[in-house]
């Protein structure tokens, strides 16, 4: 073949590669996909991402931090997201205001903020009349605290916001509280300074306090016209948490470089905490709702009388996870 003949070859393979990559990225399903917190929580999102397993099932994610769940909420009725990562007492309040931001898969089913209190405090009796630090209230911190001091009837501690973890954790070293909900890896500090973990995650799970902590939300418009992308998007996000199990190097790797941390045992910590905590079985349980709502009503953060009147179908949405099970996804993921 002459130079010629193998140069317009080489040109026409070009042209064709050229050409079906853009055909190729133009087919992928653009999502925009907030989330919270930058924690092992997020971590099945991100392994998605960084493993390109969302492009295996033809979307392209921008993931991006956002905070607050409510301010994750607010975009999403604003029309900025129509999926989001993120569960709690946000979803409720939006649902109550007429917002369609519901559950489509729980990823945490369970508290997994653990407490820490001054080395003398040996008994959850003895943080009686005194002060327990939360992130904020009505934030995930401080339902776990709360239901720690409700089952062990301690109902004259005195529950403060300090405004995050590290405000937490620099309240306890002050001593102006006795005691604050840490996840790792900032427990980890704390146990070094001599901080005692009080109730740990396993003592909390045995409590079996109902609770997502953790999840997939959907705008239930989005979600009614767009189910395969649903669908497609939580089969990626739990093919991300296959990986979490199978590869803990590239599972480390991902927290550290979105979380910064660079310390091998408070990595370690966290990505255990997370391998503990992650459910396989992505189904919303509906209970959770009716316990969450009677707490949010008892805390006067929603309006009892809309609570009784509203049906727990309305906060979440199960038909997505159930149709993956039915093509046989889970089984075939997990075995």
């Amino acid at each position: 073949m002459q130079r010629s003949e193998l140069s317009a070859l080489a040109f026409l393979v070009f042209v064709f590669a050229v050409f079906f990559s853009v055909e190729s990225a133009k087919a992928l399903e653009k999502i925009k996909f907030p989330y919270s917190p930058i924690s092992y929580h997020s971590l099945p999102f991100l392994v998605a991402y960084e493993a390109k397993l969302f492009e295996k099932r033809g979307l392209e994610v921008d993931p991006i931090f956002a905070g607050a769940s409510s301010l994750i909420v607010q975009s999403m009725l604003a029309g900025e997201a129509d999926l989001a990562g993120m569960a709690g007492p946000a979803v409720i309040s939006n649902v109550l205001k007429g917002g369609d931001v519901i559950q489509v898969a729980a990823l945490v089913k369970s508290f997994s903020v653990p407490l820490y209190v001054q080395p003398e405090i040996t008994q959850i009796a003895q943080l009686a009349v005194k002060r327990v630090g939360v992130t904020r209230f009505g934030s995930v911190s401080h339902f776990t605290a709360k239901a720690i001091l409700d089952r062990s009837n301690v109902t004259d501690a005195v529950i403060v916001q300090t405004g995050g973890y590290p405000e937490s954790m620099t309240a306890l070293s002050t001593k102006a509280i006795a005691g604050a909900m840490i996840p790792a890896p900032q427990s980890v500090v704390l146990r070094e300074k001599g901080f005692r973990e009080l109730v740990s995650i396993k003592e909390i799970r045995d409590m079996n306090i109902r609770f997502v902590e953790q999840g997939i939300v959907a705008r239930r418009a989005f979600a009614a016209k767009n189910a395969d992308i649903v669908k497609r998007f939580i089969a990626a996000v739990y093919e991300g948490l296959k990986k979490i199990h199978d590869d803990k190097a590239f599972a480390v790797k991902v927290l550290g470089k979105y979380t910064k941390i660079t310390r091998q045992n408070m990595l370690d910590e966290s990505y255990q905490a997370g391998i503990d905590a992650f459910a396989k079985d992505p189904r919303v349980p509906p209970e959770v709702f009716k316990d969450l709502a009677e707490q949010l009503a008892g805390l006067k953060l929603i309006d009892p009388v809309a609570a009784q009147r509203t049906p727990l179908t309305a906060y979440y949405d199960n038909r997505y996870v159930d149709e993956l099970e039915k093509t046989g996804f889970f089984k075939r993921l997990w075995q």
